[in-house]
């Protein structure tokens, strides 16, 4: 009995001690609302208010990211002023047939690196999907920034049918695989972009974590997601979402800095 928990007690040791030399790495997904605020009420944004993007970059630092992964940039000049903001490199992707709808990943330097987008795809995206490969500290973990179609303007059928279509397309030219998927997937949980993504082996983090009831915009929906691939779930430390009163704002004739709330993802690695 007492060798038996003698060796209890040593691999409880050995793990905490392997616990100890791993790394982490924090990916934040945000929908940016073409730093507009709220409300805004069309889909033609003009030039990015400074001073909501300095507050936004704010939010996002506090977070202290790894790799950033905004939805709704509306041109490379925005890409660049928050680029300059953070000190963080990265690249810019148009969406294809809305332009403002367009997305970027920022990194930390000499961290990541752009492997993929929707602009080079074969199948016309109606927004964009960025993938990166982030490469140091003896990890490599490719990622994926994507922007599903809403049905506002394709109409409830033909946006679902347009998600899994850009969903398969976007794995299929990431080969040999993608280990985090994150962004707006204009889907709430359940829907068939969900089981899509879990019969390609991924999983919710929200599953994980507990925290499925917490919404990710400012009403009470949960159409941003990030997924993980299946045998990486271990290596989920936490899940996390922006508080709503943290993007609230009414100094600037706007309620909110966005309609979406920033979430995040930390893994853990050796």
């Amino acid at each position: 009995m007492l060798a038996t928990r003698a060796k209890r007690e040593c691999k409880r040791w050995a793990k905490s001690k392997q616990d100890k030399k791993m790394k982490q790495l924090t990916v934040l997904s945000h929908n940016a609302f073409w730093f507009q605020g709220v409300p805004f009420p069309t889909d033609k944004p003009l030039a990015p208010d400074g001073e909501l993007l300095k507050r936004l970059c704010a939010i996002y630092r506090e977070v202290n990211p790894d790799i950033i992964c905004l939805q709704e940039i509306q041109d490379r000049k925005t890409f660049d002023m928050v680029s300059e903001h953070l000190g963080m490199p990265g690249c810019y992707c148009a969406g294809t047939t809305l332009p403002q709808y367009g997305g970027s990943v920022l990194w930390h330097p000499h961290v990541g690196r752009q492997i993929r987008d929707s602009q080079g795809a074969k199948l016309k995206t109606q927004r964009m999907w960025q993938a990166v490969e982030v490469d140091g500290n003896n990890l490599c973990l490719r990622i994926c920034n994507v922007h599903l179609p809403s049905a506002r303007q394709l109409g409830a059928e033909r946006a679902a049918a347009q998600r899994i279509a850009e969903l398969q397309d976007l794995i299929r030219s990431c080969e040999p695989g993608l280990d985090i998927i994150v962004g707006d997937f204009n889907e709430q949980p359940g829907g068939a972009a969900s089981e899509y993504l879990e019969r390609c082996g991924y999983v919710n983090v929200t599953t994980l974590s507990g925290r499925a009831d917490v919404p990710t915009n400012i009403g009470a929906g949960r159409g941003d997601h990030i997924w993980i691939k299946r045998q990486m779930a271990s290596y989920v430390v936490t899940y996390d979402v922006a508080a709503k009163q943290e993007l609230a704002c009414g100094d600037t004739g706007k309620q909110y800095l966005s309609d979406h709330l920033p979430l995040w993802i930390t893994v853990k690695y050796r």
